[in-house]
């Protein structure tokens, strides 16, 4: 981003802190995501609407900002209808930001008639048509309690936009950080074999520290992969865990699926860099730090003139994190990785303008 587009944003950023939200619910540009954001933080147990899908759904992904002091938590839950009649509950994950309390985690071994959860995502047999959240919030052992900023969930992608190529040319200069740090070796979940989540999310933060004068923003690599570990997942690739994780520092954001890389360029031309999950077969994509990965995180700084995808690969070495991946490959891996699973992480008020 040049200094003209810091400019711009750092002043719509001022703007948009002063105004207030007339409503918990906003609506979005992608019909298959649903964000509720509270002016006032919840203390207590929410109970969300009714969403309605008419298009259906198979899969949701809940996700969560909140702060969760003296050893807070709370426990993030979602039901689908199926033909008029309501699921059972599923959790969908249990947060604390203190990993020693033993409340962060997620939930293994939920599996009915009519579905199960794989550990961030639930998976339906039939498809739905309707959603509801709910999040319970449990205090600390000395009575400190969380407090829940925004809760989100997204649903199987939408059809693809029209190809737009608002941002081909755009390159937004996110901080390069490699998840094979000194720490990593031996560390939570894997180590730095492991760690391109939370390094993506330290990457972003960073970017975004930076640009707005917020150290307190900031994380490092090991920092960020202790803030996200899940030990029943036993990785720190929990998907709304590394949103949550940005959101106790004062960002926020939310998991969202996204069915092309038009989707993604206009938050590329906002200057607002994605995180994209992606799976790479052998051969699948050329450029990669690694032949084959099952699961993978990096960050979407950009595109070329020619509309290829400019990315912070975690993977890589110092010096070799930037790299050029082909659009035809990269959408390959994303779409039929994660099914287009992209973290938005940014501040609270430019966030609340996007959606």
């Amino acid at each position: 981003m040049d200094n003209l587009g810091r400019v711009l944003l750092s002043g719509a950023l001022c703007a948009l802190a002063s105004m207030s939200i007339a409503s918990a619910e906003a609506d979005s540009t992608n019909p298959r995501l649903w964000v509720a954001r509270f002016p006032q933080p919840v203390t207590s147990d929410y109970v969300s609407p009714v969403r309605e899908v008419p298009a259906g759904f198979a899969t949701a992904v809940v996700s969560w900002n909140a702060h969760t002091p003296g050893g807070s938590w709370l426990d993030v839950q979602l039901r689908a209808r199926i033909a008029g009649r309501w699921t059972a509950w599923y959790d969908m994950g249990r947060w604390s930001a203190d990993y020693t309390s033993g409340f962060r985690r997620s939930v293994a071994k939920q599996t009915d008639a009519d579905g199960n959860v794989d550990t961030d995502t639930l998976h339906l047999k039939n498809v739905a048509n309707g959603l509801q959240v709910q999040a319970l919030l449990h205090a600390g052992p000395g009575g400190a309690t969380p407090l829940l900023s925004l809760v989100a969930v997204t649903t199987d992608t939408a059809q693809e936009s029209p190809a737009a190529d608002v941002a081909w040319g755009e390159d937004i200069d996110v901080p390069q950080r490699t998840q094979h740090v000194e720490e990593s070796p031996n560390g939570l979940g894997g180590g730095g074999e492991a760690w391109c989540s939370p390094t993506s999310v330290s990457m972003v933060m960073g970017y975004w520290a930076a640009l707005l004068h917020h150290p307190e923003w900031d994380a490092d690599v090991p920092s960020s992969a202790k803030g996200t570990y899940d030990p029943v997942y036993d990785g720190c690739g929990n998907w709304p865990f590394n949103v949550a994780y940005a959101s106790e520092h004062g960002l926020a954001g939310w998991v969202e699926r996204l069915a092309s890389l038009s989707d993604v360029e206009p938050y590329i031309a906002r200057g607002v860099p994605v995180i994209a999950s992606i799976k790479v077969a052998r051969g699948e994509m050329q450029g990669t730090p690694y032949e084959s990965t099952d699961g993978h995180l990096l960050v979407v700084r950009g595109f070329t003139p020619q509309g290829d995808v400019i990315v912070n690969d975690p993977a890589g070495r110092p010096g070799a994190i930037r790299r050029v991946y082909r659009r035809d490959q990269f959408t390959h891996a994303w779409q039929h990785g994660s099914g287009g699973i992209v973290y938005i992480i940014g501040p609270p008020a430019l966030l609340q303008q996007l959606r």
